[in-house]
């Protein structure tokens, strides 16, 4: 297993160090590309009226760094608990059948979807909004660099879910190890304001485009089922056209035409 195997080679800073390199590494590679995509090489194509705020930038990438190194030092004690063998977490792909596998991949999805969903409508309620998630909200129009930008807290908070799954029920180390890199990857994508999945069930980059621009909408992770149960789903239609790549993106993509809000798409409520 991961854990085990890093602690056991190198003793436990070896954990703290990985996380620290796997965080600010993934975060300065995927951040940036994503970031020299979208908002420099193809800002015509994707958002012509994007103009660099550099105070902006350095403090998404200031706070950024804080809550990768927080998130690191938080994470810690789970990852030494994990290494030493107090979690559910297993190697053996066949202990607990094959058949578990994608059966124990939709039940931590389901339960992580379903906590961060409450956790995260939770930190948009004062005290919580004002000690912790505001330095996120602090940019209304979203961009890679502060895909990270969390205070310490706040972001561990939304990634407890999956590590107290594994003290419940088995999962496997690939699965947990893929669940946790995903998210990564996922942060990054959402606050691209450019989408390319269509608008179902899942809480692509229009969703949370419109989280950001009204606040009190779209709280899920992956999927707008709770939002869309709970009376929070806000449907990207509804943004103002300056984000159409985030209204449109995934008609580009797929070479479909765009509509507009006066066209086939209404657009949703206003907030």
């Amino acid at each position: 297993m991961l854990y085990q195997s890093i602690d056991a080679e190198y003793g436990w800073p070896s954990l703290l160090v990985f996380s620290l390199i796997f965080g600010l590494g993934l975060y300065a590679a995927v951040a940036s590309l994503a970031y020299a995509y979208y908002f420099r090489r193809n800002r015509a194509r994707f958002m012509p009226d994007y103009r660099l705020n550099r105070a902006e930038l350095l403090h998404a990438i200031r706070w950024s760094v804080y809550g990768t190194v927080g998130n690191a030092l938080l994470l810690l004690p789970i990852q030494l608990l994990v290494a030493h063998g107090y979690s559910r977490v297993y190697a053996d792909f066949g202990a607990y059948g094959w058949a578990y596998l994608p059966l124990s991949l939709v039940m931590v999805v389901a339960f992580a979807e379903t906590c961060i969903y409450w956790i995260h409508r939770a930190l948009h309620r004062q005290p919580l909004y004002r000690w912790l998630h505001c330095y996120h909200h602090r940019y209304r129009e979203p961009t890679p660099a502060m895909s990270f930008s969390f205070h310490p807290l706040d972001s561990f908070a939304q990634s407890t879910p999956y590590h107290i799954f594994v003290f419940l029920l088995p999962l496997h180390d690939a699965i947990y190890t893929v669940l946790i890199g995903f998210a990564s990857f996922w942060a990054v994508s959402i606050h691209t304001r450019v989408c390319w999945v269509p608008p179902t069930l899942i809480n692509n980059t229009g969703c949370h485009t419109a989280h950001h621009w009204y606040y009190r909408y779209n709280y899920g992770n992956y999927f707008t089922l709770w939002d869309r149960l709970a009376g929070t789903y806000f449907d990207p239609a509804g943004l103002p056209e300056r984000f159409f790549a985030s209204k449109y993106g995934w008609r580009r993509a797929a070479a479909l035409p765009v509509l507009t809000d006066v066209g086939n798409i209404p657009p949703a409520p206003a907030p």
